[in-house]
């Protein structure tokens, strides 16, 4: 019996028994049975690797040297420390190129080891491409007639000046993939990564001046420089390097040529569910709605201002120094590439405008107008209002957090305006928190004894926040405070293990009543997330939540704040008028302005050989950007069609420039979780007693089993609370709102064992007759794949990780 495959190209494979045969041609198949093998270079055994033939060429007498390129590209390493360099490599070879290639090219250029490839004028075009590269002879191939056009035509040169950017980005990616790689890395995607750095490239000075001279030419009839006049608008270079010749490169080639929280079962899709019927019996508008979601929303952005992930005042810098505990040093390592308090402020009030007013993940041309429409309806942003990270604002268990409640400077923040309630980081763990009390919850959610002032406790906050609801009424204030209440009611039900002492419950429920005894066991093996109670009555087993730390707000919000700021790829083109800001544009300026300010501090001792530049360059460069956008658009309003050809190339410039946007973010990502990593796997935290972490408990993630039973009992309560408190607006029968706060948190954040919990049987009994298939998954002890889904970014937080990792 023999088995037949056919193996890439013109070899074919043979196997049946112990016999391997390879042929490049001469094997005949008659029939199943009858196989001919008649070729001279038939093999048996394993193929030799099959290596294409090199281009073969006929030289010109033709020569042309061009040194722009590595030129523009040592100098690009010289003006970026080498992190930030290999992230604008990883931009433009990909995530797969090696960590130490990207180093030893960064060194390479700033030393002078990494030489210019050879230009190889040829008598005919190759595969009828104008310029080539060889990736094996590792030589730029260039037509003669290209220069000789060139030599006539102002047009030609800047489309020659082009091609051997490109063609000088192909020999880059080349040699990292294989002379600078510890193991070879085959091109396996269909990205012309040439085109992609003429386009990097093209912006940093290309239009500082009006000529450029970019390479020598002697011919025959020519001998001399090639010079590329700017100054006519109509010059195409963008058009020669377009963003589709970008897809046209066979990475199997010899050569390479010349040639982008609405949703159900999280916040705002659950209020929005929850609250249409309002809508539709016009108790509640539109943007009432997304005024209450707003509040909410303000909660989970909250949570990216901490001592780790903010750029540090000098006062508080000072004092971590002062403190002699070395591990909060490393707090200080990546502070002048974080953003400021006041400038992610500034960034979020953009994205809330974007994703609240805008509504849209198209292009804008002009962002203000949907800024000031957000300040209108709901009020502007502030360091007041957004406020910090607090652990009740999300029923986290405070369990390991420091005590950095002496950074006064950097974090402090007045939560209900004209009240003057100072809030400050937290004052770090406390034992008597973590105990579990007579309510059966932990002391950090709800107690029925006198709270720590400095600790208050998620009913607390929550208490306060409906209260401040009620007393502000019905306006964008009054929304803004119950968006924030309900943000921890529904935390709830996604964050604590009531939905899983619910199933037990049920469980209980039906072995007391002998009906389905089958399923019952099955339920009353869900796992509890308290360690040594699986199996054990549903009474005895106490409401938790998880430790909320660094791990948890690198895969909850930080990724969804780098898609929302910084979108991937070509965005949608349209023509802009003078003056036109995107909201791409706003983010970049404030990131870059307020990156600027920070390094000006930076005092740190750097090689003067592998040193870079500071933001503020950055900040130059996309400022003259602008005016030349601004100045193209001026222009394009007279000339017309022939100018938008430019006019897309430089709007794909300015998704050039989103790099830095990345770079910065990305390092300020990474660097949070650089500097306090703390491991949220079941392997690390096996023995945690009614301690788990925020990976293990909570239900927020999409594809969580249990996220759809916790949002329906979340719609359940919010509908409820909504239908009250505009019922007091409307009678003024609670003025205070003491009575709303009181009947919520003894009727929603209570243990299931209490009578007033009833109101959830319904619902955990519909989605235990439609899942019951899923029950048995639920008795397992690790993450039902909890992990919030990560957006894939331009750069992959993996990969920031492997960067920074090769630095420790």
């Amino acid at each position: 019996m023999s088995r037949t495959r056919y193996v890439k190209g013109n070899i074919t494979e043979i196997t049946g028994g112990n016999n391997t045969i390879y042929a490049k041609n001469g094997i005949k198949f008659f029939s199943e049975k009858r196989i001919e093998i008649s070729a001279p270079e038939t093999k048996y055994g394993e193929p030799e690797k099959y290596v294409p033939p090199p281009i073969k060429i006929i030289e010109s007498n033709y020569k042309l040297n061009s040194t722009y390129a590595h030129e523009q590209l040592v100098s690009l390493a010289k003006l970026l420390d080498e992190l930030p360099f290999m992230f604008f490599m990883v931009k433009v070879f990909g995530t797969e190129i090696e960590v130490s290639a990207l180093s030893k090219l960064y060194r390479g250029l700033s030393d002078g080891a990494i030489k210019v490839p050879e230009i190889v004028v040829t008598k005919n075009p190759k595969n009828g491409r104008k310029a080539n590269y060889s990736n094996y002879q590792k030589k730029i191939l260039v037509w003669e007639h290209f220069i000789d056009l060139a030599i006539k035509d102002n047009d030609v040169r800047a489309e020659l000046m082009a091609a051997l950017v490109e063609e000088y980005g192909h020999h880059i990616d080349n040699l990292l993939r294989t002379e600078l790689a510890t193991n070879g890395i085959k091109d396996t995607d269909y990205i012309d990564e040439g085109a992609k750095f003429a386009y990097a490239l093209f912006n940093f000075d290309i239009f500082k001046e009006k000529q450029l001279c970019f390479a020598t030419a002697e011919t025959p009839n020519f001998a001399g420089e090639f010079i590329v006049d700017f100054s006519e608008l109509h010059t195409e270079l963008k058009e020669y390097v377009n963003e589709e010749k970008q897809y046209d490169a066979n990475p199997n080639e010899d050569n390479e040529g010349f040639g982008a929280g609405f949703e159900a079962g999280m916040h705002g899709g659950i209020e929005r569910e929850a609250l249409k019927e309002m809508i539709r019996d016009k108790k509640l508008t539109e943007l009432q709605v997304k005024q209450i979601y707003y509040g909410n929303w303000l909660r989970d952005y909250s949570q990216i201002i901490l001592e780790s992930s903010i750029r540090l005042e000098k006062p508080d810098i000072d004092k971590i120094k002062q403190s002699g505990i070395k591990h909060l040093n490393s707090l200080l390592k990546m502070n002048p590439y974080k953003i400021s308090h006041e400038a992610l402020v500034k960034l979020l009030e953009i994205l809330a405008a974007k994703e609240f007013v805008f509504g849209s993940d198209k292009f804008t041309p002009n962002y203000q107008d949907h800024v000031k429409v957000f300040q209108k309806d709901y009020g502007g942003l502030t360091k007041d209002i957004l406020g910090i990270y607090r652990p009740e604002e999300h029923i986290d268990n405070p369990k390991d957090l420091n005590d950095f409640s002496s950074l006064s400077i950097s974090f402090q923040y007045e939560y209900a305006k004209g009240q003057y309630i100072m809030k400050k980081l937290y004052a770090g763990e406390d034992p008597k928190s973590l105990v579990i009390n007579s309510l059966n919850v932990k002391n950090y959610i709800a107690t029925k004894d006198a709270p720590d002032p400095l600790r208050p406790t998620a009913d607390a906050y929550m208490f306060q926040q409906i209260k401040l609801a009620v007393q502000y009424g019905k306006n964008k204030d009054g929304f803004r405070h119950l968006g924030a209440a309900f943000h921890v009611l529904e935390d709830f039900f996604s964050h604590t293990n009531f939905v899983e002492i619910s199933l037990i419950k049920a469980g209980s429920l039906l072995l007391d009543q002998n009906k389905n005894s089958g399923l019952a066991k099955n339920l009353l093996l869900v796992y509890p997330w308290v360690e040594g109670k699986q199996g054990q009555d549903y009474s005895t087993i106490p409401i938790v939540t998880g430790k909320f730390l660094l791990d948890d707000t690198m895969a909850s919000v930080l990724p969804k704040v780098g898609e929302k700021m910084f979108p991937i790829g070509i965005q949608d083109y349209v023509q802009r008028k003078p003056g036109d800001r995107t909201f791409q544009d706003a983010f970049i300026l404030t990131l870059l302005e307020d990156l600027s300010k920070g390094q000006q501090s930076d005092g740190l001792e750097k090689d003067p050989v592998y040193m870079g530049m500071k933001a503020s360059e950055l900040l130059t460069m996309y400022q003259n950007y602008l005016k030349l956008i601004d100045a193209k658009a001026a222009a394009v309003e007279f000339i017309g069609w022939p100018a938008r050809v430019i006019d897309r190339g430089l709007s794909y410039m300015g998704d050039c420039l989103t790099t830095f946007n990345n770079i910065a973010y990305n390092l300020f990502l990474g660097s949070a979780d650089d500097d306090l990593k703390i491991e949220q796997t079941e392997h690390s935290n096996k023995n945690y007693g009614t301690d788990p972490t925020h990976t293990q408990i909570a239900k927020d993630a999409l594809n969580h089993p249990l996220n759809p039973l916790a949002s329906e009992l979340a719609k359940i309560a919010v509908q409820d609370v909504a239908e009250k408190i505009l019922e007091i607006w409307k009678t003024n029968s609670d003025p205070t709102g003491e009575q709303l706060a009181k009947y919520v948190i003894n009727k929603y954040t209570i243990h299931p064992v209490y009578q007033a919990a009833d109101w959830a049987n319904k619902a955990v009994n519909i989605w235990i007759e439609e899942n019951d298939t899923i029950i048995p998954r639920l008795q397992s002890a690790t993450p039902y794949e909890h992990a919030e889904k990560v957006t894939e970014r331009a750069i992959s937080n993996k990969k920031v990780q492997e960067i920074l990792n090769y630095f420790k």
